[in-house]
Parts: structure tokens; C-alpha cells; sequence
């Protein structure tokens, strides 16, 4: 019973530091979000946000997961309150809707500068849902992949989407209509359906409604990343401090990661 309050108050605090560096971000911008304005919005001390993240990039990479992933569920969430069932439809509607928040979000401005990284965790944040709707349209003859390549597709469409939206914001392209139209196209749609479906009335995208307990392959994956720093704490009984310094356990008191007390003989000043 206690090991669970312990890993659920470390859930907790964790998903409090991944709020704080989304407002923050949201309101000054990445450049201008320190660690110490991250972890003082999350009333926690400096020395606990180095517990669960190794830098501000860790955590503001953690921060995108959970955007991306509230985004696909707000995009099923349109889909069906709008009652569409065609698989190729809630695809299109899904590429618009995700191009259009992206564009429209301050909080992407970031990751619109860093395509590549954000290409790969849309990757593995709408993974679920991409691969869903992909499987629909095979199965209902809409589209045909070559010895059943779902995966290979979903890769195609999700570098093309972070690269046409990279496009719109540099001014390449003109509109996400015509980006759906041609990622349609490449998914497999006739050029006929493409130009169909990127013109249909999208549906309102409900509000988001971010869960920063989030982490992909959950549960699983949140043990890692919860034992991660507490394995090292085993290993040494140092922590990162402010600065890049490191600072000495005292011997005898309880590191904060893994609750163990320190054989450390060395005492800080």
C-alpha cells in the first residue's frame, strides 16, 4: 500500500513539472521557459525536476506526447460526433484538423522549427489512431497496401503531414486543403475521392483537455521513466543540481529519487 502512494505522489509530481513547462511555453516560448520557472509553477524544489527529467528538452519533449496524443483523441472525437464512418473521410478530417491546431497553436512554434523531432513523436503519438483508420480503409476496399504494409504507410503519411505543414508556414504551400488532398493521394485514394474528401465541411474539434500523466506504451513506459534516475541514484549518490553541478548526498540522508540512505561519506559545505 505505501510503495503505491509513493509511485502514485511520483506520478503526480511528475505530471505537474510536464503541465508547468506547457504554460510556460505557451506563454514565453521555449527560449524564455527556464527549469527554475518550470519547477516554482509546479511548487517543487530544482533538485526534484532533475528526479524525473534530465533537461529542459526531455521535458519539453515529454510536454509534446501529451499534445499530441489529446490531439488524436480530439480528432475521433470530432469524427464521431459527426458521425462519420468512412475511413478515408475521418483521415482527411484528421490531417486538416491536426494541420490546422498546429497552425493556429502557439505551443507548436517550437516543434514547427524542429521537424524532424516532431515527425517522429506524432509518429508514435497518433500511431494508434492512424493505424485504426488505415486498417478501416484496407478493410473496406478503399485503399490497397502492398503485402498488407500498414506501417510503411502510416510513416509515408506522417512525415508528409510535419513536412506540408512545414510547407504552409514557410509559404510554400497555400492551404491545408491542398495538403490533405495530396497526402490523400499518396495514401491511396483516387485522385477523384482525394479532391472529394479534402473539400468536405470539417467537424468542430473540441476543446483540449490534456492528460500530462500521458506517456507513450503506458503503463509500462511511466515505470521507466520513473526508475530511471532512481537506478542511477543506486549506482553513484549524486544528483544534478543547477548549473550542471554536482552535488554530494550527505551521509546519512535520503536521496530524493529512490528514498535510500546515502553511504555517502563525503558532506557538502
Amino acid at each position: 500500500m505505501a510503495e503505491s502512494r509513493v509511485w502514485k505522489r511520483k506520478i503526480r509530481t511528475r505530471a505537474r513539472l510536464v503541465e508547468s513547462v506547457y504554460l510556460e511555453m505557451s506563454a514565453k516560448g521555449v527560449d524564455h521557459a527556464a527549469v527554475q520557472e518550470i519547477t516554482d509553477r509546479a511548487d517543487v524544489g530544482l533538485g526534484t525536476f532533475y528526479c524525473y527529467f534530465s533537461s529542459k528538452d526531455e521535458i519539453t519533449t515529454c510536454a509534446l506526447d501529451c499534445v499530441i496524443h489529446n490531439l488524436g483523441q480530439r480528432n475521433q472525437m470530432a469524427n464521431d460526433a459527426a458521425n462519420i464512418a468512412d475511413a478515408l473521410a475521418v483521415i482527411s478530417n484528421s490531417v486538416r484538423l491536426t494541420a490546422i491546431e498546429i497552425l493556429t497553436d502557439p505551443m507548436w512554434r517550437l516543434w514547427l522549427r524542429r521537424t524532424d523531432l516532431m515527425a517522429r513523436r506524432m509518429h508514435v503519438g497518433f500511431r494508434p489512431f492512424g493505424i485504426r483508420d488505415l486498417s478501416a480503409a484496407q478493410t473496406a476496399g478503399q485503399v490497397i497496401f502492398p503485402d498488407g504494409q500498414i506501417e510503411a504507410a502510416w510513416g509515408y503519411l506522417i512525415w508528409l503531414l510535419a513536412g506540408a505543414i512545414t510547407d504552409i508556414v514557410e509559404g510554400v504551400r497555400a492551404a491545408a486543403s491542398d495538403m490533405a488532398e495530396a497526402i490523400m493521394r499518396v495514401v491511396g485514394a483516387s485522385t477523384a475521392d482525394a479532391k472529394r474528401l479534402s473539400s468536405l465541411a470539417l467537424p468542430t474539434l473540441p476543446a483540449a483537455m490534456i492528460d500530462f500523466t500521458y506517456t507513450p506504451n503506458k503503463p509500462e513506459q511511466i515505470d521507466l521513466v520513473l526508475e530511471k534516475y532512481a537506478r542511477r541514484c543506486r549506482s553513484d549518490s549524486s544528483y544534478p543540481m543547477s548549473g550542471g553541478r554536482v552535488h554530494p548526498l550527505r551521509r546519512g540522508s535520503v536521496c530524493a529519487r529512490c528514498h535510500r540512505r546515502s553511504n555517502n561519506k563525503r558532506r557538502t559545505k
